[in-house]
């Protein structure tokens, strides 16, 4: 497969990256079959140091143009079947530069029926279409001309029939002039409004007061195409769908119609004028604006869809790469009440020891026995943390534990919350099975809960990205784009980290670059059967696991302890020769290169190496050589809530709250606060200077500290804030007053923008032939 010349053009206008390394990304990807990640890490000489965002972006420019193309020879070809080809509209379809420049010239010739216009044609009434466009004739000689095409026989049986058919393919005409349609749609994105309004049959769906922000909302289509109020466009499209909503999109029709009258029929003497004015009215009501009212909608779904995805994988990114616990045990407990809380303990290797239930809470109410026996598991164990879903009664839990569990009074063992979202998922899921086949699924959710305490991302890639709880609006956006978005974050993640090749679970080496989820499968069994690899080069040995798999592979596997010491590195086999015959000409070892960090970095000093290995490869090399540890991650801290904070009840308006980021949104940030309603930061609430994106200002997972503006107990909302400022006071509701309308938790309601047009056009009829 070549590269095309034009793709690589294409993408230099298109991204900000030099021609010489988009062939040489676009290369690796489509020729050599190389993965992201790969590329990013260890080709970076050929790159230019692009990063990982860079190469998907450019990832992405080069299929749309493939999609393009594809349907530009699609189209070709189909209006060649049908003879209809002439040099000119082979000219325009060559130079459409956009898929809705070439579906507006393609559009003429999809009908599978025949149009009116196309009825006229066969009829032999275009000769008269086009005299009536332009003649200055008086009506007599007019009506002399039409008296010719009359065919009864084709039925054109009247001077009406004539000038009917004529208008036909007029209309059809002005409908299907793509340079006329591309100025509209233009014009379309700076002036056009989505308008909302109430349905009649909007009462009868459940729960559509929600949307009463909608119930008589316009706003200008430039406006909702900001990446901050995209989210507007899913509610409305949303109640749409739901049947709460009609939606229209708005435009001035004279200022359509006059765009018609400049090309075809500007001269005010002309005897059909009137007639000519009506035909434009038509097409644009019936045909132009109907398309560009579908076009316009769907490409603000298309928008809010990529802003949306885009903020799901932002929120994904930072909850999988969140500070890990590391190889400690851990005692986990899924939170119960009737049927007890489910104990479980895993070891410092995220292997399966013991589960037990114990019930601290009513009915059964054993909670001195309930704490022995945690107390006894601790110690016959060595457990050193303990992790408690934050479902139902995990504040109850937490308490009781705290209270009752002499290890943890005395400091010895720490205990703390932990996001138990998805565990329900994964504990019924095929994955979870495989692994206990014979375990309950509660018991399998506590092993999650334990394990995802001592590495979220190990867990976590168990789990369908969409049951993490981190997205905005999921269910709404385009699936098929969510789902590639969200693999590419959860292969970025993993392979940013790392794995252990002895110890990876298969759905994690699954994500490793070039695996896939049948060749971690074969390397666990192999593991499983020969026990655990002492060097990189051994997996080879594994069913499938070819030369080009280890290629893309090997540098994301580490082994400790092994043979080698540089297999513990993120450095990848094809420099160990080079390493090797380097510490050997300075008289040491491997083993002193990986251990004496000084002699690490004497490598940078080596301008021979430099030039034979790049600086990219070379900093590369110093910096695995050097860090502490090879997991780019944090180690996990506790976060101490509030112990008079045990409901929404207790929560008190102007005071300081610690609190954990959960999920971000265009509009703001849920932040957790220690009880089961979680609190908004509204984007303007996020700091004390002015915040363009949320995502700049916090993350999923960030330890924050928060004021309380306002409590709403009736909806159960909490509006909080994070400035630090005078200005912060300034928002909270005194205690007893009314809610400010700054301080609600609710964002602020979407206002129409000022001004918004007279749509007196809405007033004229809809032409109708005589």
């Amino acid at each position: 497969m070549n590269i095309d010349n034009n793709a690589v053009l294409y993408c230099v206008d298109n991204t900000d990256i030099q021609a010489k390394y988009i062939m040489a990304v676009l290369e690796m990807l489509y020729v050599e079959d190389c993965t992201v990640p790969f590329i990013t890490r260890y080709r970076k000489e050929k790159t230019g140091g692009m990063d990982e965002t860079q190469i998907r972006e450019l990832q992405t420019k080069y299929e749309e143009y493939i999609e393009r193309e594809k349907r530009r020879a699609f189209i070709l070809e189909a209006i060649k079947k049908l003879e209809l080809l002439t040099p000119d509209l082979e000219k325009k379809i060559l130079a459409a530069t956009t898929i809705n420049q070439l579906e507006d010239l393609y559009a003429p010739f999809k009908s599978k029926r025949k149009t009116k216009g196309m009825v006229a044609k066969e009829a032999g009434l275009e000769p008269f279409a086009n005299f009536m466009l332009t003649t200055k004739a008086p009506m007599t000689e007019i009506a002399k001309e039409a008296v010719k095409y009359i065919k009864p026989d084709l039925k054109i049986a009247s001077f009406d029939d004539v000038i009917k058919g004529a208008c036909d393919i007029i209309i059809e005409m002005f409908a299907h002039d793509s340079e006329i349609k591309d100025q509209l749609r233009l014009e379309y994105w700076k002036l056009a409004t989505i308008k909302t309004s109430k349905r009649k049959e909007a009462d009868e769906v459940k729960d559509s007061d929600k949307y009463k922000d909608y119930f008589e909302f316009e706003q200008s289509v430039s406006g909702l195409k900001d990446p901050k109020a995209t989210h507007r466009f899913l509610a409305i499209r949303r109640a749409m769908t739901q049947k709460v909503l009609k939606v229209d999109v708005i435009f001035d029709e004279a200022m359509a119609t006059s765009k018609i009258r400049s090309k075809y029929y500007e001269d005010s003497s002309l005897t059909l004028l009137k007639v000519l004015e009506d035909c434009a009215l038509k097409s644009f009501k019936n045909y132009i604006h109907s398309s560009l009212d579908l076009e316009i909608k769907t490409e603000l779904k298309k928008l809010a869809d990529e802003s949306a995805i885009e903020v799901f994988g932002a929120n994904l990114k930072n909850l999988l790469l969140q500070p890990y616990l590391g190889p400690k045990t851990v005692l986990g407990i899924d939170p119960g009440v009737v049927t007890g809380c489910k104990t479980v303990v895993v070891d410092n290797t995220g292997k399966f020891v013991v589960d037990t239930v114990i019930y601290p809470h009513p009915p059964k109410n054993f909670k001195e026995q309930s704490a022995r026996i945690l107390e006894a598991m601790i110690d016959q164990f060595n457990v050193e943390y303990i992790a408690i879903g934050s479902g139902t009664y995990g504040r109850e839990t937490l308490q009781f534990v705290e209270d009752m569990v002499k290890q943890v009074r005395d400091g010895k063992v720490k205990a703390t919350m932990i996001s138990e979202d998805g565990a329900s998922v994964y504990s019924a899921s095929e994955i979870a099975k495989k692994e206990f086949p014979d375990k309950d699924a509660t018991v399998r959710g506590a092993i999650s809960i334990a394990r995802r305490f001592q590495d979220p991302l190990a867990e976590l890639v168990k789990i369908d990205p969409k049951s993490i709880g981190v997205g905005q609006y999921q269910h709404d956006v385009n699936q098929t784009r969510l789902k590639k978005s969200l693999d590419g974050v959860v292969e970025s993640c993993v392979n940013y980290v790392g794995v252990d090749l002895n110890t990876a679970s298969a759905p994690l080496l699954s994500f490793i670059s070039g695996i896939g989820p049948s060749v971690a499968e074969n390397v666990v069994k192999y593991r499983d059967s020969k026990g655990l690899f002492k060097k990189r080069e051994e997996i080879l040995k594994v069913p499938r696991f070819t030369a080009k798999v280890f290629e893309q592979a090997a540098g994301f596997l580490r082994i400790y302890n092994g043979e080698n010491p540089l297999d513990s590195t993120f450095i990848h086999p094809e420099r160990y020769q080079t390493l090797e015959d380097w510490a050997k000409e300075n008289g040491k070892s491997v083993k002193e290169l990986v251990e004496d960090k000084e002699l690490a970095k004497k490598i940078k000093t080596d301008s021979k190496l430099v030039d034979e290995l790049g600086q990219f490869t070379i900093d590369d090399i110093v910096k695995s050589l050097t860090a502490p540890t090879q997991d780019p991650r944090t180690e996990f801290k506790t976060t101490e809530f509030r112990k008079d904070a045990q409901s929404i009840k207790d929560i008190k308006i102007g005071e300081w709250y610690p609190g954990i980021v959960k999920n971000i949104t265009q509009f703001g940030a849920f932040v957790d606060i220690g009880i089961k309603e979680n609190g908004l930061v509204h984007v303007s609430q996020m700091a004390d200077h002015f915040v363009e994106n949320a995502l700049d200002a916090l993350k999923a997972g960030q330890e924050v500290k928060v004021m309380v503006l306002d409590v709403d107990l009736e909806r159960k909302r909490i509006s909080l804030t994070c400035k630090k400022g005078e200005d912060s006071k300034q928002f909270v509701r005194p205690t007893g007053g009314s809610s400010p309308r700054q301080g609600g938790n609710r964002a602020p309601k979407p206002q129409a923008d000022a001004p918004i047009r007279n749509n007196a056009f809405a007033a004229l009829k809809n032409f109708k032939l005589k």
